[in-house]
């Protein structure tokens, strides 16, 4: 467990806390309060504030053993901080979410844009205006943490000093020491709190069954599917009752969301080598 003394220093200055941290471990609910108290200390040392999510799609709190919100007591933001987060609606329109969605590294944002580690294409499209209302800052940290079955949580962090606009020095130091810890934080918390209903079962699909299903989820009926595929109508809805059965899914609305939790569907993806490089700017 990291020591409750921490010496001050300058942010991306190294200390005993910082290696200490790469130990800590969620095994139990009962350790979910010291880990968190450890990583407010490190958030702290460096200048800057944590909060966490491990569930983008309800905005549900995280909390300790005892039930008590971990943003609102170990990470000390205040309950009018905290209250633009409840409102769900105004939570996954603000471009904080919007850059969870689409980014995988960490990044930080501020009125002049989104700065990153690389290029990320996706993320340079997205209007950041007004993400303040939600940051409750000038400028943000964003690890997005890419969970099991689909799920999706992120830290968001700030500096102490809302007013501060350039957190780059604050990036790096996050980058360096902060964000695998929290990351793994976020993690665990998350496989304590999911339910084991969503466990994969023990028959796996077949090809021809996620072909007919990929078709499905794009909006196609059956007898389009058996067009595309070049088979029977009746060897489409077999295949896709398997599927069902298999998934423990009761229709196919349920079966497509529960196929895409466990990476069998995916966003469909084109050729690097569609498209000359010069269409993206790069010489060729």
């Amino acid at each position: 467990m990291a020591s409750n003394v921490l010496e001050l220093r300058r942010p991306g200055s190294t200390s005993p806390a910082s290696s200490a941290l790469h130990d800590l471990a969620i095994q139990e609910p009962a350790d979910i309060l010291s880990v968190a108290r450890a990583l407010a200390r490190e958030a702290d040392r460096l200048g800057l504030r944590l909060m966490t999510w491990h569930n983008l799609a309800t905005m549900e709190p995280m909390v300790d053993d005892a039930g008590d919100p971990l943003n609102l007591g170990v990470f000390g933001w205040d309950s009018q901080a905290v209250a633009p987060w409840r409102c769900v609606e105004a939570a996954i329109t603000s471009p904080l979410l919007k850059l969870c969605r689409v980014a995988s590294e960490p990044i930080w944002i501020n009125r002049q844009g989104v700065h990153a580690q690389g290029r990320n294409r996706f993320v340079e499209r997205i209007d950041c205006a007004g993400f303040e209302t939600l940051a409750g800052a000038k400028a943000a940290i964003v690890l997005p943490v890419r969970l099991p079955f689909g799920s999706l949580g992120a830290a968001i962090l700030t500096s102490v000093d809302p007013a501060a606009d350039d957190l780059a020095e604050e990036f790096a130091a996050f980058t360096r020491y902060l964000a695998v810890p929290v990351h793994r934080f976020v993690r665990e918390y998350a496989q304590l709190a999911f339910d084991e209903r969503y466990l994969p079962t023990s028959s796996p699909l077949t090809a021809r069954e996620i072909e007919c299903l990929n078709w499905v989820a794009q909006g196609k009926t059956d007898f389009e599917i058996s067009i595309i595929l070049g088979c029977s109508h009746a060897g489409v809805r077999y295949h896709l009752t398997r599927v069902c059965a298999k998934l423990g899914a009761v229709n196919r609305a349920q079966c497509v969301f529960m196929a895409c939790q466990l990476g069998y569907l995916g966003v469909p993806s084109r050729s690097v080598a569609a498209k000359p490089l010069r269409s993206q700017g790069v010489p060729g």
